[in-house]
């Protein structure tokens, strides 16, 4: 299973990002398609989840050197390489994040890409409470040096472990590197994304990962032993976690 890309718009952008390229030189990059030429607007609209012909898709398949099916259906293994077109310009991993203070703070918002950054942002203003929830709002917390498994993947994060919920396995204050696109298996520890509803910003949890089905979304806390049940429409995205340790 992946998390988030069940969604067509997620999957082609995560193509774009992999590429490093921005919206425009993605729609140069394809050109015309069907005698159509693709714009920078047609790429913002598919990514907003707006209609895509096939022969488009069929373009980005096979201009970036992913599969058709796995593009259409997300079927089949994420991709672990995209092709660049040879006169892209991407943004190089040499670049330093404080040289680039724009980017940074476009990239710290949920869901959006760290693009080809050698650092990673840091999410969620630690709130605390008997599970250790976090608040995910859409602000610039930081960023930390990416570990070899999470340089260049689009959307990676950080966030700081709050409270003693995961006490066998995290403690308090230590960070945890997370990894969007992975699939989740059971018993992987995870980031979860989770609606509150009424404009107020997502929370989030570390857990472990037990099921999910269109009901209901189970994980597990460590301290105390619980599991833990939230409804499925109300979950927003469940990520797993490549690594911790101490700050």
């Amino acid at each position: 299973m992946f998390f988030p890309m069940g969604k067509l718009a997620n999957r082609i952008k995560f193509v774009r990002k992999r590429a490093k390229l921005s919206q425009e030189k993605f729609a140069e990059a394809l050109g015309t398609v069907e005698d159509v030429k693709v714009t920078r607007g047609a790429v913002g609209n598919w990514e907003l989840g707006g209609g895509i012909s096939r022969g488009n898709l069929a373009a980005i398949a096979e201009k970036f050197g992913v599969s058709l099916d796995w593009l259409e259906s997300g079927r089949g293994e994420l991709p672990q390489t995209v092709n660049a077109p040879s006169d892209a310009q991407p943004l190089t991993s040499n670049q330093k994040p404080h040289t680039l203070t724009d980017q940074i703070k476009q990239n710290a918002r949920i869901g959006e890409g760290v693009g080809a950054f050698t650092r990673i942002p840091i999410r969620g203003k630690g709130m605390g409470g008997k599970e250790g929830y976090l608040i995910l709002a859409d602000q610039y917390l930081g960023d930390v040096l990416a570990p070899p498994a999470l340089v260049d993947v689009p959307d990676a994060y950080a966030v700081y472990v709050i409270g003693d919920s995961m006490l066998e396995r995290y403690q308090h204050g230590e960070i945890v590197y997370v990894h969007p696109y992975a699939p989740v298996r059971k018993d992987d520890d995870c980031v979860i994304q989770i609606s509150m509803g009424d404009g107020e910003p997502p929370h989030g949890f570390v857990k472990r990962f037990v099921s999910m089905d269109d009901a209901q979304l189970k994980v597990r806390q460590l301290n105390p032993k619980k599991v833990i049940t939230f409804p499925r429409n109300k979950v927003l995205a469940v990520h797993r976690i490549i690594m911790g340790g101490p700050a």
